[in-house]
This record gives C-alpha cells, structure tokens and sequence, in this order.
C-alpha cells in the first residue's frame, strides 16, 4: 500500500516538474522577447484590440512620414519663392538707383542676371518632381532659356509646361491642400515687366545710356513699379506656403502624439509584466526545487529500505 501510495507521488512530482517547467520557459520567453504571447492566437480576447490598436499605429506613423516629407519640400518651397521676390526686387532697386544717378548703363547686365536667376528657381525640382509645375511629375515650367526667347514667346504655351492643375495633398486634414501656385499663377506679371524692360533696351540700341532721357525715365520707373508688385505677389506666396508648414507641422506632432498613444495601448494588452514575470519565476524556481527534492527521494525508496 506505502509502495503504490510513494509511487502515486513520485508521479505527481514528475508531473509537477514538468508542469512548472513548461511554465517557466513561457516565462523565459516573456523576459527575451517582452511579450505575453507567441502569437496573436495567444492574446486570447485581446487580440482583435491589439491588431486593430496596430493598424491605426502604422497608418498614424504613414501619415507622420508623409508630413515630414512634404514639411522639407515646403521649406524649399518657400525659399524659391523668397529668392524670385529678392530677386525682383532688386532689379527694381537697381532701376530707381539708375534713375537716381541719371545713368542706365547698367541695367542691361542686371535684368540679365535677374532673368537667369528667375528662370533657375522657378524650375527648381524636389526629389525629381519640379515645384511649380502642379500635377506634372517631371520636366520643368518654364520653357523659354532667354530674354530673346522671351520676346519671342507669344502666348502662354510658348513660356510655360505645366498640367493644368495645381499639385494639391490629402493628408487626412478634411480636404486637400494645395501645396504649390503654378509657375504661370506666379510669374506671368512678372515676365511681362522683364519683356517690357527689354524690349526697351534694345530699343535704345542694347544699352540705356547717360543721361537717361525724361521718357525713359517715366518707362523705368512704371517698369520698377511693376517688379516691385510682382515681388509682393512672391512675397504674399512664400507667407501662404509657410501657414501651410506651420500646419502640417502641427498636425505631425498630433500624429507622434497619438501613434505613442496606440504604442501604450498596444503594450497595455502584448508587453510582459517583467516584474510580475520576475517575482513568478523566483516562486517557480522554489516550487521546483521543492517538487525536484520529492521526486528525488520518491525514487530512492525501496521495499528494503522501507522494511
């Protein structure tokens, strides 16, 4: 009877050896992976919150990468604008001081220069894609490469390539966002002042001279004025594309916010208590030690020694 009754716990101590080892592996694995479960079979009635928790975690974190992208395209942006408002408006600087000192010689160089300058901007691309070009991917939007070209253009498809519409973004903000006027939106006024400009020089034979002559005076300075206008209408883009920055970039930070947020309830239901999962594995080790011992001695029992 003491035989069958040694043996009956010799059996349950096994069973608890292996029972408590197989716990303790599980637990093993919590600590090196952080995690409760294997699988998401192994989350039980969490699972679906966890997948579902993941999915708005991931589109979040989408969404955040796209707003960083286009916060940098719109930096760059708004510096192509600045430099084409500068720009302008130094050529009208340089126009009223030719007026001032009665001498125009100058000028011709200086509207050179502002026109390659314009033209290099405006035709700037990001990552490929040209910024004034609206929903074309590729080429640039000003077709003309100089002032006789210029002249030369006649209509509007002769001086710029561009869709017809503007490249607009939907980043969940309730509608799209344009991101960018179109070059021909932008620039048309302000080729028109360059035309006009030299069309005059070359109508004083390359070269407005000294001293400058009472009419063309009048003609530089209408010509001033309108650069000066032009550049305000750059000046009042950069200032729209930089509310634009302003907003994307607040709603980069609500997206970091929530996607810590979904992180946190994710871990509330898959990370592993380590501490818990600590104190559970020192009591483990006891009950092993404890059930080892048993078995142990269970198995060096014998009828002679017993007798």
């Amino acid at each position: 009877m003491s035989g069958a009754l040694s043996l009956l716990h010799s059996m349950k101590a096994q069973g608890d050896i292996r029972r408590i080892t197989q716990e303790m592996v599980d637990l093993q694995r919590q600590v090196a992976s952080g995690a409760r479960a294997n699988d998401l079979a192994g989350f039980g009635g969490a699972s679906s919150r966890i997948l579902s928790a993941q999915g708005m975690k991931a589109s979040t974190e989408a969404r955040a990468s796209v707003l960083s992208q286009l916060d940098a395209r719109l930096g760059v942006q708004a510096s192509a604008l600045g430099e084409v408002a500068s720009t302008s408006t130094h050529l009208a600087l340089t126009i009223r001081q030719a007026i001032s000192g009665n001498d125009g010689r100058g000028v011709s160089n200086e509207l050179e220069l502002a026109f390659q300058g314009i033209v290099a901007t405006l035709n700037q691309t990001w990552n490929g894609q040209p910024l004034f070009a609206g929903e074309r991917q590729e080429g640039v939007p000003v077709k003309i490469a100089s002032l006789e070209d210029l002249l030369a253009a006649t209509t509007p498809g002769d001086l710029f390539d561009e869709a017809e519409r503007r490249q607009s973004v939907d980043v969940g903000l309730g509608s799209p966002v344009a991101l960018s006027k179109k070059a021909s939106e932008l620039s048309t006024g302000l080729f028109n002042a360059l035309r006009d400009l030299k069309l005059m020089i070359d109508g004083a034979g390359g070269q407005i001279g000294q001293p400058i002559l009472p009419a063309q005076a009048n003609q530089l300075l209408t010509i001033a004025v309108a650069l000066e206008t032009e550049a305000s209408r750059f000046t009042n883009e950069e200032g729209r594309v930089g509310q634009v920055q302003t907003r994307f970039a607040e709603e980069q930070t609500r997206m970091r916010q929530r996607s810590d947020l979904l992180t946190k309830e994710i871990g509330d239901h898959a990370d592993a208590d380590l501490a818990q999962v600590s104190i559970r594995l020192s009591a483990l080790m006891a009950q092993y030690e404890a059930s080892a011992k048993t078995f142990a001695d269970l198995s060096q029992l014998s009828l002679l020694r017993y007798l």
